[in-house]
């Protein structure tokens, strides 16, 4: 049996603890402007028929989410390949706890950036290659958070969903009644960022029904959560 068991998916750690990491790499480097991601959880949705709380939350801080497409790991390959290097070098399987893992896989990072030369980089370290990461970087201020963003970025999309047979649909956590005479409707929602609402049109673009999108708050997107 292993001393120690770490989550076998990222999907299956909290939010709010890859929220803090993600927080920590940015008071560490500075400010990071987009952040590309899986398109599963936490970032995003396979479906793509809806968006996380950490998603929306980091958006409220000035970061673009950028998601890859489903099953497409060469659009993020270089991630790809550092994550399978630093694995390599760590060797989990070996390591006797957590605290032995995150030993070596400090060590397994530091070795990367600073001891090992690559032909990318002319035959230098990263850290000789990108001097301006140790340099006064943009700074990252947890005041920042601005929920506009958030209601900019919602107002550009739309979602399809399925009207049940009570009248009501899911959006963002949260059932919406749409209206009985609407069930078994596919109705298109788009978010009216000046009222702040959902808005259901029909096939043919036609308002059934706008309802107050209450879920979509401060407090719920800084707790990672969409509440109920």
């Amino acid at each position: 049996m292993p001393s120690f068991s770490p989550c076998g998916r990222i999907n299956q750690v909290a939010p709010k603890a890859i929220f803090d990491s993600v927080r920590y790499v940015m008071f560490r480097w500075g400010f990071i402007g987009t952040f590309r991601a899986d398109n599963g959880a936490p970032f995003g949705e396979p479906t793509r028929q809806a968006l996380s709380p950490l998603n929306l939350c980091l958006r409220a801080f000035g970061i673009r989410v950028k998601l890859n497409p489903p099953r497409s790991p060469r659009k993020n390959a270089k991630v790809e390949r550092n994550q399978g290097t630093t694995a390599r070098w760590a060797d989990p399987a070996q390591c006797e706890d957590y605290l032995d893992l995150q030993k070596k896989l400090n060590q397994a990072v530091l070795d990367q950036r600073e001891n090992y030369p690559t032909r990318t980089c002319k035959n230098k370290t990263r850290s000789e290659h990108f001097p301006e990461l140790f340099a006064k970087p943009k700074q990252f201020h947890v005041e920042d958070f601005d929920l506009k963003r958030v209601f900019e970025f919602l107002a550009k999309g739309s979602w399809q969903r399925k009207v049940s047979r009570e009248g009501t649909t899911h959006m963002f956590g949260k059932n919406y009644q749409v209206g009985y005479r609407h069930k078994h409707k596919t109705v298109t929602v788009t978010f009216e960022k000046e009222s702040q609402s959902w808005a259901f049109k029909d096939e043919r673009g036609n308002l059934l029904n706008t309802i107050n999108a209450d879920n979509i708050s401060e407090i719920n997107i800084r707790d990672l959560s969409f509440g109920q």
